[in-house]
C-alpha cells in the first residue's frame, strides 16, 4: 500500500519550493536588469546522487507481535545538456527492504537498475525548475521469505531480471549556479522472469512477475561546464 503521508510531504515540499521561482520571475519584470541565465545550459554535465532511508516498527496488541522495517534506495546518475534544459545521460539505482516480524518471519527484497535517462527542465529561471525525467533499462531482482515451520527454518527465494522503466517528476532547487537540490516523486515498474527455489533443495520452476512502486526521494546534483561561458 502507498503511504499517504509521502505524497503529502512531497506536495507541501514542492509547493514551498516553488514560492521563490514565482517571486523571482515577479522582481524580474520590476527590474531593468538582463535576464538570467539558465543553469540547465547546453553543454553544461551533471552529475549527483538521490535517493531515500526509512524505518519504523509496528506492534499488534491483540496477537502480541511486532514488525520492524527497513528501506533505502540509491541513485547515481550523470548526464550532459544537448539543449538547454534538456538532458540525456545515464541512471543507475540499487533498492532494497526488509521486514522482520517477532514470530521469525523475514521477507527481504533487494534490486539493481541501469539504463539511460532523458530529464526535460520546464522552468529557465535561474532558481531552478520542475523536472520530469524517463529512464528505461533492465532490473536485476532477488527476494526471500522465509519463516519456522514445525521448529524448522524454511526459506523461498525467488531471483532474475527483466524490463522496466522509472519516472521521477520533481523540483531541483539551483544554489549559486552550481549545485541543485532536488526533491522528486518516483514510479518504478519491473517486468520480471524470476527463478524460484527452496533451501530444502526443492527447485520451485519459474515464473514472471510484474512489480512497481511509488517512493519519495531527495538529493544533490554538481552542475559542471564543459567550457567557459
Amino acid at each position: 500500500m502507498i503511504n499517504k503521508s509521502i505524497l503529502v510531504v512531497f506536495l507541501i515540499a514542492f509547493f514551498y519550493a516553488s514560492t521563490p521561482i514565482c517571486m523571482a520571475q515577479e522582481t524580474e519584470k520590476d527590474t531593468t536588469k538582463n535576464e538570467s541565465v539558465t543553469p540547465f545550459r547546453k553543454g553544461r554535465w551533471i552529475t549527483g546522487l538521490t535517493g531515500f532511508i526509512g524505518s519504523g516498527s509496528t506492534e499488534n496488541t491483540n496477537t502480541k507481535t511486532k514488525s520492524i522495517s527497513n528501506q533505502y534506495r540509491i541513485e547515481l546518475n550523470t548526464g550532459k545538456f544537448i539543449k538547454d534544459r534538456i538532458n540525456l545521460g545515464l541512471s543507475a539505482n540499487m533498492e532494497r527492504s526488509n521486514i522482520e516480524e517477532s514470530d521469525v518471519e523475514v521477507l527481504t527484497s533487494e534490486s539493481f537498475f541501469i539504463g539511460p535517462k532523458g530529464t526535460y527542465y520546464a522552468s529557465g529561471s535561474s532558481i531552478g525548475s520542475i523536472f520530469f525525467s524517463l529512464s528505461p533499462g533492465y532490473a536485476l531482482y532477488r527476494d526471500k521469505a522465509g519463516s519456522v515451520v514445525d521448529n524448522v527454518y524454511i526459506e523461498n527465494v525467488n531471483k532474475g531480471g527483466g524490463f522496466g522503466f522509472l519516472f521521477t517528476f520533481g523540483f531541483a532547487y539551483v544554489i549559486d549556479d552550481r549545485v541543485s537540490f532536488d526533491l522528486g516523486l518516483n514510479y518504478n515498474v519491473y517486468w520480471l522472469n524470476l527463478d524460484q527455489e527452496s533451501n530444502t533443495g526443492q527447485d520451485l520452476g519459474s515464473d514472471s512477475y510484474e512489480l512497481s512502486n511509488l517512493s519519495f526521494s531527495f538529493g544533490f546534483k554538481i552542475l559542471l561546464d564543459s567550457k567557459p561561458l
